[in-house]
């Protein structure tokens, strides 16, 4: 039985062992060549946006400029090299819950999107991640019961108007963060 258990575990780590990626030191070299000057953040004809209510154009809008807020804080200057160069980030899912859905009904909040670092001056194409996710999970405090969880669910979304446009736009620019300044 301990055979067959340490080779399950020896095929298993194998099989990880091959799956690592590795980085093109060439992405990482013009990444690093870079410094992000601008930020601009547009969303795709066909972005699927949730969780907006009664005005959700109003809200999407309002989202937006948090993303934007938080990145311009965030990324302006990274990683740090002498070209100027401009973000493009095109968001094909947003989707930020409202504090009603979160509490009562555990609903996530998720930025899926295409983010493209090129020249400021000349719009060349420097590096392009296409799948950058960024999401802010609900369910605080689930172990402990329904009522429990609602009550933790209820604390954690209290705050500003827009803590849960905030909360993404912090996971989604911390990958974002991680894309640039991979080493």
């Amino acid at each position: 039985m301990r055979i067959v258990r340490f080779l399950t575990l020896f095929v298993l780590a194998a099989t990880l062992a091959s799956c690592v990626t590795t980085t093109d030191p060439r992405l990482i070299a013009a990444l690093q060549r870079t410094s992000v000057r601008e930020i601009r953040i547009e969303l795709a004809p066909d972005v699927k946006t949730f969780g907006f209510g009664d005005k959700p154009d109003q809200q999407v809008q309002e989202a937006v400029r948090t993303l934007q807020a938080t990145m311009a804080k965030e990324l302006i200057g990274v990683p740090g090299g002498p070209t100027r160069g401009r973000l493009v980030v095109t968001l094909h899912v947003f989707d930020v819950t409202t504090k009603q859905a979160r509490i009562i009904g555990g609903h996530d909040s998720m930025i899926d999107g295409t983010v493209r670092l090129e020249d400021a001056k000349t719009g060349q194409l420097i590096a392009e991640a296409q799948n950058i996710h960024g999401e802010d999970l609900s369910m605080r405090g689930s172990g402990y019961g329904v009522i429990v969880a609602v009550a933790i669910n209820a604390a954690t979304t209290s705050g500003a108007p827009d803590i849960m446009a905030q909360r993404l736009s912090k996971s989604f620019t911390r990958n974002v963060k991680t894309w640039l300044t991979q080493k």
